[in-house]
């Protein structure tokens, strides 16, 4: 059996065949990888990538057909097969030499029996420019106009000899044994903005520690001009947009409504009221304290 199991939902991106050939090429172990992938395509528009169908789980999907990014990361869930760990990557990454045992080198290092490691990784540009740039905290920026609590890469950790534990998940790289995958399912009904606290607040509540990653291990595309966006094909995607922000809404304690959210919702390990107070979040006044727009657990509890 593999040992990591790669979560990618692509919609319609040219740079998915890219990806999963820099992390096969550069991984330590690559017969230990496999590959769940959601395509979300155009047929005889769009490339399918089936140079390494080997190491991959594909499920194709219609572009027309799709839900958006958070009902195709559901689906990826349901192809995982067993393997001990998972990361979660968006379609347009690369990767350092190594970077599978890193990875699991990184997590051995986190004090917490259930931890997982997360970050906005550094810029590249196609086909394979990587810039400059730091392992860092995530923290909080500001409440959108919809209350939607948005994030940014925080101070850096370069100088830090192990993860440091944070309070906020990035949804485009996070790895963790893949027991994270029982006990939080993507929520199929999220559409885009709120699905990163929708897991942090989740995957905290389930007793889940949230590390960032000491040392670098991908990279990320975030500019991409031109590129097919699932809003720009998807013309009613506002109304997908207003059912996943009730969801969250009822989630956070701060929507009223009968939304049953059933194994979506919050975990019993620990409340969310805790949370607020662990991160310096509060939901419902829209307030961060200076601990939560630096990055640090409000308590001050800081690993060396």
């Amino acid at each position: 059996m593999s040992q990591i199991f790669v979560q990618i939902a692509s919609y319609r991106d040219a740079e998915l065949a890219a990806t999963v050939r820099d992390a096969i090429q550069k991984a330590a172990k690559p017969q230990q990888l496999s590959f769940g992938i959601v395509w979300q395509g155009k047929p005889g528009i769009d490339p399918i990538p089936t140079e390494y169908l080997h190491y991959c789980r594909l499920l194709l999907v219609d572009a027309d057909r799709s839900r958006g990014v958070c009902w195709a990361r559901s689906k990826t869930q349901l192809l995982w097969e067993g393997e001990p760990y998972t990361l979660q990557i968006d379609s347009h990454m690369r990767f350092v030499h190594g970077w599978d045992e890193l990875l699991l080198h990184m997590l051995a290092h986190c004090s917490s029996p259930k931890a997982l490691l997360t970050a906005y990784p550094p810029a590249y540009t196609p086909p394979d420019q990587l810039h400059h740039g730091d392992p860092t905290r995530l923290a909080a920026s500001h409440f959108t106009e919809q209350g939607i609590l948005s994030l940014v890469s925080g101070t850096s950790l370069t100088h830090y000899t192990k993860p440091q534990l944070g309070m906020f998940m990035a949804a485009g790289f996070w790895f963790a044994p893949s027991q994270l995958l029982r006990e939080i399912p993507y929520d199929p009904l999220l559409y885009f903005q709120g699905e990163e606290i929708n897991l942090a607040v989740r995957a905290w509540t389930h007793g889940w520690d949230i590390y960032h990653p000491n040392q670098i291990a991908c990279y990320h595309e975030y500019t991409r001009p031109g590129k097919p966006r699932h809003w720009d094909d998807h013309h009613h995607w506002w109304q997908l947009d207003q059912v996943a922000h009730r969801r969250l809404n009822v989630l956070l304690g701060i929507g009223l409504g009968e939304i049953n959210l059933d194994r979506y919702g919050l975990g019993t390990q620990r409340r969310l009221s805790s949370y607020e107070q662990f991160s310096g979040v509060d939901f419902k006044r829209r307030k961060l304290t200076a601990s939560a727009r630096n990055g640090l657990p409000h308590n001050g509890a800081i690993s060396s």
